[in-house]
C-alpha cells in the first residue's frame, strides 16, 4: 500500500494499492475487448455520454475541487477552475465526436479514393501530479470521443480525483472495461507503456521520464506524444504596459507554487526598465501570502510533494551562492502547517549564463531575472535553453511581437498576455519539451489514424503497371 499524503500538513489522507503488472495486463486486455463496440457507436452516441460526464462533473465541482486541494495543496480557487475546465473539456470533445470525417481525393478518373479516420484502439495515458484531475480528463475525453479505449496511470502521489473520475465515467454510461484508472508508481507505468497491446501513448511529465517512455515505445513501434517540461522566458520591452506585464510575470511563475510546465521562470528585461520592473516584481513577491490553500486570502499553497519541496529548496540554496537573492516571501509559521511542504517564492538575478537556475526546470516558485540590450539579444536569451514549451513577449510594437513569435523556439507564444489555455488551441513543445500536439484539430490527428481506400472504376490496374513497370510502386 502507498500513502497518499496531503502537502498542506503532511497528514496521510489514505492508502492506495498500486496496480501490479498483472493488473495492468488485465486492464489493457479488458480495454482492447471493449473498444471495438465503442468505436462502432455513432459519434452522437459517444458525444451524448461525454456530455453526461460533464453534467456529473459540474454537479460535483465543489467536492472535486476540495479533494484536489487536499491532495495537491493548490489553492481552492485554482482547483475549482480546473474542475470547471474539465467539464468544459468533456463538452468540447463531445462535440468533436460527431465531426470526424474522411475526405475524397480526386486522383484521376479511374479511381474513387477516400480516407477513413479510425481510432488507434487502446490509449495509455500517463499524467503527472501537478494538475491531476484536468490532465486525466485531457487524456480520457479525446480518447473516448474518437472511439478509443483508455488506460490511465495517474501519479502515485495524487490519484484521488482520477479515481473519482473513473466512478463518474461509469455512472455516465461509459461501458465496463473501456476506461481503467490504475494508480501506482514506476513499476505500474513501465508495465503500461511497454505493453504490446497498447496502440498509442500520450504522456505529460518530466523529460527524463519522457525519454524512457519513448525508448520503451520504440520496442513495440507504439506511437507516442510527449508533453514535457519547460524553462519559459517572459521578455519585456520598454514600450510594454508594465503594470499588466508585472501581474502576468508574478502569476506566470508563482501560481500553483510554480508547479507548471509553462511557468515563466525566466524574466528577460530590457536594460532601460530593468531596475523599475525588478523593484515592482520584488515588492509583489514579498507581499505574497503562502499558507493554507483553503483560506481565500492565500496566494499559493505548498509544493505537492516533500521531494519537490527539497529539490526547490536545494535550487534556492545553490543559487544564493552564485547570484543575488532579490526578494523572498515569508513562509507560514503555524503549528498546523509546520509539517507541510512549503517553499518561499524567491527571485534571483546576477546569475551566470550557465547557472543551473537558468538552465534547468525547477518546478517551484523561483524566478531568475536577466537583462538584454536589443531585439537580437532578447531573442538570443529567450532561445538559450534546451526546452521549448512556451514564451511570452510584452511590447506595443506589433511588428516586433510577430517577428519574435516567428523566431522564438517554442510551441506556444503569448503576446501581451501569459498562461492562457484552451481546448481549441494546439499545445505541445519542441526540444526537451517533447513532441506531438494535444488539443484542437491536433487532437483528432493524435487520437485517430487515417486509412486510405482505393476503388477501381474500370477494373484491373492502369496501363503501364505490371511487374517492373514504370508506374509500379512497392
Amino acid at each position: 500500500m502507498a500513502d497518499v499524503v496531503s502537502p498542506i500538513d503532511g497528514r496521510v489522507l489514505t492508502h492506495i494499492a498500486p496496480a501490479s503488472p498483472a493488473e495492468v495486463d488485465a486492464a489493457v486486455r479488458e480495454a482492447r475487448a471493449a473498444q471495438p463496440a465503442w468505436a462502432r457507436r455513432t459519434g452522437s452516441d459517444r458525444g451524448r455520454i461525454l456530455h453526461a460526464v460533464a453534467d456529473l462533473i459540474e454537479a460535483r465541482i465543489d467536492e472535486l475541487a476540495e479533494t484536489e486541494t487536499r491532495n495537491t495543496g493548490k489553492i481552492l480557487s485554482d482547483t475549482r477552475r480546473e474542475a470547471i475546465r474539465a467539464a468544459n473539456s468533456f463538452r468540447y470533445y463531445a462535440g468533436w465526436a460527431e465531426q470526424v470525417r474522411g475526405e475524397t481525393i480526386p486522383v484521376g478518373p479511374e479511381y474513387h479514393t477516400y480516407t477513413v479516420p479510425e481510432p488507434h484502439g487502446v490509449v495509455a495515458g500517463v499524467i503527472p501530479w501537478n494538475v491531476p484531475f484536468f490532465f486525466a480528463v485531457k487524456k480520457i475525453a479525446p480518447a473516448l470521443a474518437f472511439g478509443n479505449a483508455c488506460v490511465l496511470k495517474p501519479a502515485e502521489e495524487t490519484p484521488l480525483t482520477a479515481l473519482r473520475l473513473a466512478g463518474l465515467l461509469a455512472e455516465a454510461g461509459v461501458p465496463d472495461g473501456l476506461v481503467r484508472v490504475l494508480p501506482g508508481g514506476r513499476e505500474t507505468g513501465v508495465a503500461l507503456v511497454s505493453h504490446p497491446d497498447v496502440d498509442l501513448i500520450v504522456f505529460t511529465g518530466h523529460h527524463d521520464t519522457g525519454k524512457a517512455i519513448a525508448r520503451s515505445a520504440a520496442a513495440n513501434l507504439t506511437p507516442v506524444a510527449l508533453e514535457l517540461g519547460g524553462k519559459s522566458p517572459q521578455v519585456l520591452f520598454p514600450d510594454a504596459d508594465l503594470d499588466q506585464a508585472v501581474d502576468a510575470v508574478v502569476l506566470g511563475v508563482f501560481a500553483s507554487c510554480g508547479q507548471m510546465c509553462i511557468a515563466g521562470s525566466r524574466l528577460v528585461l530590457h536594460e532601460s526598465i530593468y531596475d523599475d520592473v525588478l523593484d515592482r516584481v520584488a515588492e509583489r513577491v514579498r507581499s505574497l501570502r503562502v499558507g493554507d490553500p483553503f483560506d481565500a486570502e492565500t496566494d499559493l499553497g505548498p509544493q505537492i510533494t516533500a521531494v519537490q519541496r527539497d529539490k526547490t529548496a536545494a535550487f534556492i540554496a545553490e543559487s544564493s551562492g552564485v547570484g543575488r537573492l532579490v526578494a523572498q516571501a515569508t513562509l507560514p509559521d503555524t503549528e498546523r502547517l509546520r509539517n507541510g511542504f512549503y517553499v518561499a517564492p524567491t527571485v534571483f538575478d546576477r546569475l551566470d549564463d550557465n547557472a543551473r537556475l537558468l538552465r534547468e526546470e525547477v518546478f517551484g516558485p523561483v524566478l531568475a531575472v536577466s537583462s538584454f540590450r536589443d531585439d537580437a539579444d532578447a531573442l538570443r536569451l529567450a532561445n538559450d535553453t534546451e526546452f521549448g514549451l512556451a514564451a511570452g513577449i510584452w511590447t506595443a510594437d506589433i511588428a516586433r511581437a510577430h517577428r519574435f513569435a516567428g523566431q522564438v523556439r517554442a510551441g506556444t507564444v503569448w503576446i501581451n498576455t501569459y498562461r492562457v489555455m484552451s481546448d481549441l488551441v494546439p499545445f505541445g513543445g519542441v526540444g526537451l519539451s517533447g513532441y506531438g500536439r494535444e488539443n484542437g484539430t491536433e487532437a483528432a490527428r493524435l487520437y485517430l489514424r487515417s486509412k486510405s481506400v482505393w476503388t477501381s472504376l474500370t477494373g484491373g490496374t492502369p496501363q503501364g503497371y505490371g511487374m517492373g513497370g514504370a508506374g509500379a510502386a512497392g
